[in-house]
Protein backbone atom coordinates (compact mmCIF):
# COMPACT_ATOMS: atom_id res chain seq x y z
CA UNK A 1 0.00 0.00 0.00
CA UNK A 2 1.35 3.30 -0.93
CA UNK A 3 1.16 4.80 2.59
CA UNK A 4 3.55 2.59 4.52
CA UNK A 5 6.18 2.36 1.62
CA UNK A 6 6.32 6.11 1.48
CA UNK A 7 7.01 6.37 5.40
CA UNK A 8 10.29 4.15 5.03
CA UNK A 9 11.60 7.41 3.55
CA UNK A 10 10.94 9.50 6.65
CA UNK A 11 14.61 8.93 7.98
CA UNK A 12 16.29 9.89 4.65
CA UNK A 13 13.88 12.93 4.21
CA UNK A 14 13.95 14.68 7.41
CA UNK A 15 17.96 14.99 7.20
CA UNK A 16 17.84 16.29 4.00
CA UNK A 17 14.60 19.14 3.94
CA UNK A 18 16.02 22.40 5.39
CA UNK A 19 13.90 25.89 6.89
CA UNK A 20 11.92 26.86 3.92
CA UNK A 21 12.73 30.82 5.78
CA UNK A 22 15.41 32.88 4.94
CA UNK A 23 16.61 36.19 5.48
CA UNK A 24 18.58 39.23 4.17
CA UNK A 25 21.78 39.59 5.76
CA UNK A 26 23.19 37.83 8.55
CA UNK A 27 21.03 37.63 11.80
CA UNK A 28 21.54 39.55 14.54
CA UNK A 29 23.64 38.93 17.65
CA UNK A 30 20.70 37.54 20.40
CA UNK A 31 21.16 37.46 24.08
CA UNK A 32 19.75 34.41 25.60
CA UNK A 33 17.04 34.82 27.56
CA UNK A 34 14.50 33.77 30.49
CA UNK A 35 11.85 34.79 31.15
CA UNK A 36 9.31 35.70 28.62
CA UNK A 37 10.11 36.61 25.14
CA UNK A 38 7.52 38.12 22.52
CA UNK A 39 6.70 37.91 19.03
CA UNK A 40 4.88 40.78 17.39
CA UNK A 41 3.40 41.06 13.40
CA UNK A 42 4.63 44.53 14.51
CA UNK A 43 7.79 43.64 15.86
CA UNK A 44 11.53 43.50 14.64
CA UNK A 45 13.77 41.07 14.77
CA UNK A 46 16.42 43.54 15.74
CA UNK A 47 14.78 44.29 18.97
CA UNK A 48 15.77 42.55 22.60
CA UNK A 49 12.34 40.54 22.42
CA UNK A 50 11.74 41.38 26.04
CA UNK A 51 8.33 43.19 26.35
CA UNK A 52 5.43 43.64 23.86
CA UNK A 53 6.83 47.01 22.90
CA UNK A 54 10.16 45.19 22.29
CA UNK A 55 8.72 42.63 20.60
CA UNK A 56 10.98 39.94 17.40
CA UNK A 57 8.82 39.85 14.36
CA UNK A 58 8.96 36.27 14.08
CA UNK A 59 9.24 32.82 15.72
CA UNK A 60 12.41 31.49 14.59
CA UNK A 61 14.27 34.62 15.93
CA UNK A 62 12.83 34.19 19.52
CA UNK A 63 13.56 30.27 19.36
CA UNK A 64 17.02 31.25 19.02
CA UNK A 65 17.15 33.79 22.33
CA UNK A 66 15.04 30.85 24.60
CA UNK A 67 16.39 28.75 27.16
CA UNK A 68 14.91 26.28 29.86
CA UNK A 69 12.16 27.96 31.40
CA UNK A 70 11.41 30.49 28.89
CA UNK A 71 8.06 31.44 27.56
CA UNK A 72 7.41 32.53 24.27
CA UNK A 73 4.52 35.31 23.97
CA UNK A 74 2.88 34.82 20.77
CA UNK A 75 0.87 38.11 20.04
CA UNK A 76 -2.35 38.37 18.26
CA UNK A 77 -2.46 38.34 14.73
CA UNK A 78 -1.06 36.25 11.32
CA UNK A 79 2.07 34.87 10.99
CA UNK A 80 3.23 34.06 7.78
CA UNK A 81 6.35 31.36 8.79
CA UNK A 82 7.98 28.41 8.83
CA UNK A 83 9.94 27.57 11.71
CA UNK A 84 12.18 24.10 12.09
CA UNK A 85 14.47 24.33 14.71
CA UNK A 86 16.04 22.53 17.58
CA UNK A 87 14.63 23.42 21.01
CA UNK A 88 15.54 22.27 24.20
CA UNK A 89 14.20 22.95 27.53
CA UNK A 90 15.08 20.83 30.77
CA UNK A 91 12.84 18.46 32.95
CA UNK A 92 10.44 20.49 35.15
CA UNK A 93 11.37 23.33 33.43
CA UNK A 94 10.02 23.40 29.51
CA UNK A 95 10.14 26.10 26.63
CA UNK A 96 6.88 26.70 26.29
CA UNK A 97 5.35 28.49 22.88
CA UNK A 98 1.98 30.36 23.77
CA UNK A 99 -0.32 32.30 21.74
CA UNK A 100 -2.28 35.11 23.83
CA UNK A 101 -4.96 37.11 23.64
CA UNK A 102 -6.95 34.73 21.52
CA UNK A 103 -5.17 32.44 19.28
CA UNK A 104 -2.54 33.76 16.84
CA UNK A 105 -2.35 32.53 13.18
CA UNK A 106 0.62 30.90 11.30
CA UNK A 107 0.04 30.57 8.03
CA UNK A 108 2.01 28.73 5.18
CA UNK A 109 0.53 31.05 2.37
CA UNK A 110 -0.25 27.86 0.45
CA UNK A 111 2.86 27.89 -0.11
CA UNK A 112 5.07 26.75 2.72
CA UNK A 113 5.60 23.37 3.48
CA UNK A 114 5.45 22.81 7.25
CA UNK A 115 4.18 25.67 9.82
CA UNK A 116 6.29 24.05 13.12
CA UNK A 117 9.03 21.29 12.79
CA UNK A 118 10.21 20.24 16.16
CA UNK A 119 13.25 18.44 15.15
CA UNK A 120 15.72 16.57 17.99
CA UNK A 121 13.54 18.52 20.50
CA UNK A 122 12.85 18.19 24.43
CA UNK A 123 10.82 19.50 27.16
CA UNK A 124 8.71 21.63 24.68
CA UNK A 125 4.99 23.12 25.57
CA UNK A 126 2.93 24.41 22.71
CA UNK A 127 -0.44 25.67 22.88
CA UNK A 128 -3.17 28.27 22.02
CA UNK A 129 -2.28 28.73 18.25
CA UNK A 130 -3.40 28.01 14.83
CA UNK A 131 -1.49 26.46 12.19
CA UNK A 132 -2.91 26.35 8.56
CA UNK A 133 -2.93 26.14 4.79
CA UNK A 134 0.42 24.73 4.82
CA UNK A 135 1.17 22.65 1.60
CA UNK A 136 2.32 19.15 3.30
CA UNK A 137 2.03 19.25 7.38
CA UNK A 138 0.86 21.92 10.09
CA UNK A 139 3.09 20.44 13.23
CA UNK A 140 5.83 18.20 13.19
CA UNK A 141 7.17 16.36 16.18
CA UNK A 142 10.61 14.48 14.89
CA UNK A 143 13.01 12.46 17.72
CA UNK A 144 12.02 14.38 20.30
CA UNK A 145 11.15 13.69 23.65
CA UNK A 146 8.79 15.07 26.36
CA UNK A 147 6.34 17.55 23.73
CA UNK A 148 2.99 18.94 24.79
CA UNK A 149 0.69 19.91 22.01
CA UNK A 150 -2.53 21.28 23.50
CA UNK A 151 -5.61 23.76 22.33
CA UNK A 152 -3.98 24.18 18.91
CA UNK A 153 -6.20 24.53 15.67
CA UNK A 154 -4.83 22.81 12.87
CA UNK A 155 -6.63 23.08 10.01
CA UNK A 156 -6.46 22.87 6.10
CA UNK A 157 -2.82 21.54 5.91
CA UNK A 158 -1.21 18.87 3.27
CA UNK A 159 -3.43 19.69 0.57
CA UNK A 160 -0.29 19.57 -1.72
CA UNK A 161 2.13 17.35 -0.47
CA UNK A 162 6.00 18.55 -1.46
CA UNK A 163 7.77 16.39 0.72
CA UNK A 164 8.37 12.69 -0.11
CA UNK A 165 7.14 10.55 2.43
CA UNK A 166 4.28 12.92 3.90
CA UNK A 167 0.70 12.01 2.27
CA UNK A 168 0.07 15.14 3.62
CA UNK A 169 -0.76 15.80 7.89
CA UNK A 170 -2.10 18.27 10.29
CA UNK A 171 0.12 16.83 12.83
CA UNK A 172 3.06 14.29 12.61
CA UNK A 173 4.48 12.44 15.43
CA UNK A 174 7.72 10.64 14.56
CA UNK A 175 10.05 8.39 16.05
CA UNK A 176 9.05 10.79 19.48
CA UNK A 177 8.78 10.17 23.02
CA UNK A 178 6.69 10.98 26.22
CA UNK A 179 3.96 12.66 24.30
CA UNK A 180 1.24 14.65 25.70
CA UNK A 181 -1.19 15.40 22.83
CA UNK A 182 -4.61 17.29 24.06
CA UNK A 183 -7.26 19.46 23.07
CA UNK A 184 -6.58 20.28 20.08
CA UNK A 185 -8.94 21.04 17.24
CA UNK A 186 -7.69 19.39 13.81
CA UNK A 187 -9.76 19.29 10.54
CA UNK A 188 -9.84 19.36 6.98
CA UNK A 189 -6.26 18.22 6.35
CA UNK A 190 -5.12 16.03 4.01
CA UNK A 191 -4.94 15.78 0.40
CA UNK A 192 -7.07 17.97 -1.63
CA UNK A 193 -8.10 16.97 -4.28
CA UNK A 194 -7.00 13.43 -3.17
CA UNK A 195 -5.17 11.10 -5.54
CA UNK A 196 -7.47 7.85 -5.51
CA UNK A 197 -4.72 5.46 -4.09
CA UNK A 198 -3.41 8.51 -1.06
CA UNK A 199 -4.92 9.67 1.85
CA UNK A 200 -3.50 12.07 4.99
CA UNK A 201 -4.09 12.11 8.84
CA UNK A 202 -5.22 14.45 11.14
CA UNK A 203 -3.10 13.26 14.19
CA UNK A 204 -0.32 10.56 12.38
CA UNK A 205 1.76 9.04 15.13
CA UNK A 206 4.65 6.74 13.84
CA UNK A 207 7.11 4.94 16.14
CA UNK A 208 6.06 6.66 19.61
CA UNK A 209 6.94 6.01 23.34
CA UNK A 210 4.97 6.55 25.79
CA UNK A 211 2.30 9.30 24.50
CA UNK A 212 -1.49 10.21 25.36
CA UNK A 213 -3.36 11.70 22.95
CA UNK A 214 -6.58 12.63 24.39
CA UNK A 215 -9.28 14.62 24.68
CA UNK A 216 -8.93 15.91 20.83
CA UNK A 217 -11.48 16.33 17.64
CA UNK A 218 -10.03 15.05 14.48
CA UNK A 219 -12.98 15.51 11.62
CA UNK A 220 -13.31 16.46 7.99
CA UNK A 221 -10.00 15.16 6.91
CA UNK A 222 -9.26 13.73 3.64
CA UNK A 223 -8.17 10.35 5.13
CA UNK A 224 -7.97 8.86 9.09
CA UNK A 225 -8.83 10.99 12.44
CA UNK A 226 -5.71 9.79 14.23
CA UNK A 227 -3.04 7.10 13.41
CA UNK A 228 -1.09 4.90 16.14
CA UNK A 229 1.38 2.70 14.06
CA UNK A 230 4.49 0.69 14.95
CA UNK A 231 4.28 2.62 18.64
CA UNK A 232 5.13 1.60 22.42
CA UNK A 233 2.47 2.50 25.63
CA UNK A 234 0.17 5.09 23.56
CA UNK A 235 -3.39 6.18 25.37
CA UNK A 236 -5.57 6.83 23.04
CA UNK A 237 -8.68 8.32 25.37
CA UNK A 238 -11.92 11.12 24.99
CA UNK A 239 -11.14 11.97 21.58
CA UNK A 240 -14.24 12.76 18.95
CA UNK A 241 -13.64 11.32 15.61
CA UNK A 242 -15.59 12.37 12.43
CA UNK A 243 -16.74 13.43 9.10
CA UNK A 244 -13.05 11.74 8.01
CA UNK A 245 -12.61 10.18 4.34
CA UNK A 246 -11.00 7.25 4.66
CA UNK A 247 -12.46 5.94 1.39
CA UNK A 248 -8.87 4.28 -0.29
CA UNK A 249 -10.93 1.23 -1.81
CA UNK A 250 -10.36 1.77 -5.52
CA UNK A 251 -6.03 1.68 -4.20
CA UNK A 252 -7.81 -1.89 -2.11
CA UNK A 253 -7.59 -0.92 1.76
CA UNK A 254 -9.45 2.04 3.89
CA UNK A 255 -8.29 4.28 5.89
CA UNK A 256 -9.61 4.59 9.77
CA UNK A 257 -11.62 7.16 12.34
CA UNK A 258 -8.88 5.98 14.14
CA UNK A 259 -6.39 2.83 13.16
CA UNK A 260 -3.91 1.01 15.13
CA UNK A 261 -1.56 -1.09 13.51
CA UNK A 262 2.16 -2.43 14.87
CA UNK A 263 3.83 -1.96 17.98
CA UNK A 264 2.12 -2.87 21.27
CA UNK A 265 0.79 -1.67 24.52
CA UNK A 266 -1.96 0.73 22.95
CA UNK A 267 -5.23 1.72 25.06
CA UNK A 268 -8.59 2.70 22.93
CA UNK A 269 -10.80 4.08 25.51
CA UNK A 270 -13.48 6.22 25.88
CA UNK A 271 -13.75 7.86 21.98
CA UNK A 272 -16.80 8.41 19.91
CA UNK A 273 -16.40 7.94 16.58
CA UNK A 274 -19.10 8.52 14.26
CA UNK A 275 -20.25 9.99 11.06
CA UNK A 276 -16.82 8.69 9.02
CA UNK A 277 -16.96 7.33 5.64
CA UNK A 278 -15.07 4.24 6.45
CA UNK A 279 -14.05 2.40 9.37
CA UNK A 280 -14.71 4.16 13.20
CA UNK A 281 -11.95 1.52 14.26
CA UNK A 282 -8.99 -0.13 12.51
CA UNK A 283 -6.86 -2.72 13.67
CA UNK A 284 -4.46 -4.66 11.60
CA UNK A 285 -0.96 -6.38 11.57
CA UNK A 286 0.03 -5.09 8.72
CA UNK A 287 3.98 -5.73 8.40
CA UNK A 288 3.69 -8.76 10.30
CA UNK A 289 4.68 -7.73 13.42
CA UNK A 290 2.47 -9.36 15.82
CA UNK A 291 1.61 -6.84 17.91
CA UNK A 292 0.40 -7.09 21.42
CA UNK A 293 -1.28 -5.35 24.40
CA UNK A 294 -4.20 -3.85 22.31
CA UNK A 295 -7.13 -2.83 24.92
CA UNK A 296 -10.50 -1.58 23.33
CA UNK A 297 -12.83 -0.57 26.00
CA UNK A 298 -15.77 1.79 26.30
CA UNK A 299 -15.57 3.24 22.86
CA UNK A 300 -19.00 4.47 20.93
CA UNK A 301 -19.14 4.18 16.39
CA UNK A 302 -22.34 4.73 15.25
CA UNK A 303 -23.23 6.29 11.46
CA UNK A 304 -19.40 5.00 9.86
CA UNK A 305 -19.21 2.61 6.85
CA UNK A 306 -18.22 -0.03 9.52
CA UNK A 307 -17.74 0.06 13.21
CA UNK A 308 -14.68 -2.09 13.22
CA UNK A 309 -12.22 -3.54 10.87
CA UNK A 310 -9.30 -5.73 12.11
CA UNK A 311 -7.16 -7.43 9.36
CA UNK A 312 -3.72 -9.54 8.92
CA UNK A 313 -4.16 -11.71 12.09
CA UNK A 314 -4.97 -15.02 10.53
CA UNK A 315 -8.15 -15.35 11.90
CA UNK A 316 -11.87 -14.88 11.54
CA UNK A 317 -12.95 -13.68 14.98
CA UNK A 318 -11.45 -10.99 17.33
CA UNK A 319 -7.71 -11.80 18.21
CA UNK A 320 -7.77 -13.08 21.84
CA UNK A 321 -6.18 -11.45 24.44
CA UNK A 322 -3.46 -10.90 25.23
CA UNK A 323 -3.48 -9.12 21.19
CA UNK A 324 -6.55 -7.90 21.37
CA UNK A 325 -8.79 -7.04 24.73
CA UNK A 326 -12.01 -5.92 23.95
CA UNK A 327 -14.59 -4.38 26.36
CA UNK A 328 -17.76 -3.07 26.96
CA UNK A 329 -17.96 -1.35 23.25
CA UNK A 330 -20.66 -0.16 21.30
CA UNK A 331 -19.93 -0.95 17.26
CA UNK A 332 -23.32 -0.84 16.15
CA UNK A 333 -25.68 1.11 14.49
CA UNK A 334 -23.32 1.38 11.09
CA UNK A 335 -24.45 2.27 7.64
CA UNK A 336 -22.86 -1.18 6.01
CA UNK A 337 -21.57 -3.80 8.70
CA UNK A 338 -20.66 -2.65 12.15
CA UNK A 339 -18.15 -6.00 12.53
CA UNK A 340 -15.81 -6.76 9.67
CA UNK A 341 -12.54 -9.07 9.94
CA UNK A 342 -10.47 -10.54 7.21
CA UNK A 343 -7.90 -12.98 7.94
CA UNK A 344 -5.81 -11.85 4.93
CA UNK A 345 -2.37 -13.29 6.16
CA UNK A 346 -0.66 -11.21 3.34
CA UNK A 347 3.45 -10.12 3.62
CA UNK A 348 3.88 -13.00 6.49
Amino acid sequence: MARFEWRRFRSLGAAAIALTITAGGAPPTITAATGSLYVSTEGDDANAGTTSDTAFRTLRQALRAATPGTTVRILPGTYVESVRREVIGEPGNPITIVGEGGRPVFSGGRIERYGLWLDQNAHVIVKNIEFRDYTTIGVLVVQSDDITLRRLRVRDNGFSSQIKWAEGYGILLDESSNLLVERNNVFGNGPNPRPFNMAGTGIDGYRMLNAVIRKNRSHHNNGGGILVEDSVNVLVKRNTIYGNDLDVSADGWWDGGIWLDGGRDVTLVGNRIYDNLGPAIEISDEDCQEPTGYVVKRNITPDNYFGIFVWNFGTEDFPKPPILTLKGNDFSGNQRVDVWIEPWQGRC
